[in-house]
């Protein structure tokens, strides 16, 4: 994968982040920025820019979840997610949002750039797949 990727980090935890931020630089990936706080992150995301997103979670509750999921619904962008403790609901809560990875108990800093890798990985492929289906779904309409 790409080592000039801009990527966002966003966990409220300063000891784990420095984990993926470790992770990433140790893969190469430079351009890395860190959040801890959750408040005001679509703003930083519109300014920053970010090819990546990571988001971990130690104990997410409901409501930043959801408020995290109707963020990611909305910005484009590979997103990958580590969790602590999950459920189903959780898990598909995710995949409806549009996240590419969701990681449960897997916080490793070796981890962290194959998990960013298979991210993007995904991301491009369901992209992909959707252009094709709105190219063929405008082939079919015009006969």
């Amino acid at each position: 994968m790409h080592s000039d990727l801009t990527v966002l980090v966003i966990d409220e935890n300063a000891i784990r982040a420095s984990i993926i931020e470790e992770g990433l630089r140790e893969a190469g990936h430079l351009r890395v920025t860190v959040v801890h706080e959750v408040n005001g992150i679509a703003r930083i995301i519109e300014n920053l820019k970010p090819d990546v997103i990571i988001i971990d979670l130690e104990n997410p509750n409901r409501d930043m979840m959801e408020h995290l999921f109707q963020l990611t619904r909305t910005v484009g962008r590979p997103i990958a997610m580590f969790v602590d403790r999950s459920d189903t609901a959780s898990i598909e809560a995710a995949v409806d949002a549009g996240v590419s990875a969701y990681i449960v108990d897997g916080l490793k800093k070796e981890r962290v750039k194959p998990i960013l890798d298979m991210a993007v990985s995904r991301f491009n492929a369901f992209s992909r797949l959707q252009r094709e289906l709105a190219d063929a779904r405008a082939r079919w309409k015009t006969g």
